[in-house]
């Protein structure tokens, strides 16, 4: 059965950096389905005159969709590839999701920082917008991102858990994932918040502190290392103290991880702030390719 991946694109560096993460995969591309899309904006006119033909706009947009889509089509036909082509018209974040649902994609990949529409990924962007509303993940790939060395085949995966459903689903993604991504090597981290001073425990009282933390590291990662033990899968579990997108990324950086993979939160209107908070600053400043999970 073929996985289907849909990467959104365009001929920005972020978009060609995601081409090449998806062209140097080395798993069994038979099995593997490459959709390359780009959507395109529609103009919004509140008073069009009678010269305006919608018909040829709509044909100039296609090709530019078109000509948007080539450089990374070509860097893909060059790795072997036979990426289908899809260009659209409307809200990019909307047809991007829906494209991915209609298709069943297991994935969605796409650049953080893109020309036209998908341009500005800082705050409000596409990429954000995408991640909010598609029940696929999202691969976000930054324009230097350090790609995998042997995608497909093996790869070592760092993901943050805080004992929440959303932070375990992103397991559970992994899991799901694993057909294609060939061998995990998974370093499962929780952050760990500043322990309370409680009346008779001193701060100085180190031992006493780490056992404390240690114990909520446990707790907090117990339903994810239940699904990989009855999975088989092996992992290590690690633990830091600090701001937690700060330390994901610096242990990324330490563990030599080549994919963050963490779950999102929130629901409805609030949803967009906190995929800004946490999610949001490590897939601005990690070295590597970040998957949100929903």
């Amino acid at each position: 059965m073929s996985i289907t991946i849909l990467a959104a694109l365009d001929d920005s560096p972020a978009s060609l950096r995601a081409a090449r993460l998806l062209a140097g995969y080395r798993g069994d591309r038979h099995g593997l389905s490459l959709v390359a899309l780009n959507v395109q904006a529609r103009p919004f006119t509140l008073w069009p005159g009678p010269a305006i033909d919608p018909g040829k706009i709509e044909k100039a947009l296609l090709a530019e969709g078109e000509l948007r889509l080539e450089p990374a089509c070509k860097l893909l036909a060059a790795a072997g590839f036979e990426p289908e082509r899809a260009v659209r018209l409307g809200i990019p974040a909307e047809f991007i999701a829906d494209e991915a649902m209609r298709r069943g994609a297991a994935a969605i990949v796409m650049g953080t920082r893109g020309h036209g529409v998908l341009g500005g990924f800082a705050l409000g962007s596409v990429a954000l917008r995408v991640a909010h509303r598609a029940q696929a993940p999202v691969v976000l790939v930054q324009p230097d991102s350090v790609l995998p060395a042997a995608f497909g085949q093996s790869i070592r995966i760092l993901v943050p858990l805080d004992g929440s459903a959303h932070a375990t689903r992103a397991v559970n993604q992994l899991l799901a994932w694993k057909p294609w991504l060939g061998d995990t090597q998974l370093e499962l981290v929780h952050i760990r918040s500043a322990p309370t001073v409680w009346e008779g425990l001193l701060p100085t009282d180190r031992e006493l502190l780490d056992r404390w933390g240690t114990r909520e590291g446990e707790q907090a990662t117990r339903d994810a290392r239940a699904l990989l033990h009855t999975a088989g899968v092996g992992h290590r579990l690690h633990e830091a103290e600090g701001d937690p997108s700060a330390q994901i990324v610096r242990l990324a950086g330490v563990l030599g991880s080549e994919l963050i993979v963490m779950g999102t939160r929130g629901l409805g209107a609030v949803h967009h702030a906190l995929i800004g908070s946490t999610a949001l600053k490590v897939a601005h400043a990690s070295p590597v390719p970040v998957a949100l999970v929903a």
